[in-house]
């Protein structure tokens, strides 16, 4: 079989993390778990990034270098478009739909297939419990984007809110950087992280996006594994 290339542009919810950073992860770190081996995974994923930062620090021109016919580009942004810093800052109807806009038609002009992802979840309960919504208009400016370039969105917000709020607010700590002090060497003092993913988390998020490309019947769920764990 051929070897498919699949490139994954994002923020730290979706990075590769080293292993002196254990156990936080990115469920992009996570992803080759469920490919078959003619699945090569290029993670270009960076804690911090926006659309806008991404494109200014020309990590998507470096992206671009790697990319063969025929693979796929997975494009999760949002966390961090949303900051007041000028550096990062978008408006969703506006400058974040148009940087999303220029990463689709780039893909396309490399013969490479977009997949627009929305943020995932953030842990946040709130006083009585329910799962609080934290990402404004971008997860529907993305939606609508989609729409109107006609390109499969895999929707995480959506995903993994149903995920977080079936855990609830305790068992839903698994998947996310809460640790105790000590516990790992990384974080002497412990953590308290609503944001970013550990292990599990990591593995339960990259899981429950293969599966919905599955639902979907995407060409690239052609090749993931025919048994997948988590």
């Amino acid at each position: 079989m051929k070897q498919v290339h699949v490139y994954m542009a994002g923020d730290s919810t979706m990075a590769d993390y080293k292993k002196y950073s254990f156990p936080q992860m990115g469920w992009g770190q996570k992803m080759s778990d469920y490919f078959q081996s003619t699945v090569t995974i290029h993670n270009h994923a960076v804690n911090g990034r926006s659309t806008k930062s991404f494109i200014d620090e020309n990590r998507w021109k470096e992206m671009e270098k790697q990319f063969q016919p025929g693979g796929y580009v997975i494009i999760q942004f949002g966390h961090n478009d949303q900051k007041e810093d000028k550096e990062r800052a978008t408006e969703p109807f506006t400058t974040y739909q148009q940087n999303l806009r220029h990463f689709i038609q780039r893909t396309r002009q490399f013969n490479v297939t977009p997949i627009l992802a929305t943020s995932i979840a953030r842990r946040r309960f709130d006083v009585e419990g329910n799962l609080e919504d934290t990402h404004g208009d971008y997860p529907k400016a993305m939606r609508d984007l989609a729409r109107e370039e006609n390109i499969t969105l895999i929707d995480m917000l959506k995903l993994t809110e149903q995920a977080i709020k079936q855990l609830g607010p305790e068992q839903s700590k698994q998947w996310f950087m809460w640790s105790k002090p000590d516990e790992y060497e990384a974080f002497p003092n412990g953590a308290k992280d609503d944001t970013h993913l550990n292990e599990m988390g990591a593995s339960k998020v990259a899981g429950l996006f293969v599966r919905e490309l599955r639902k979907l019947e995407h060409p690239l769920a052609n090749y993931l594994k025919m048994t997948m764990e988590g």
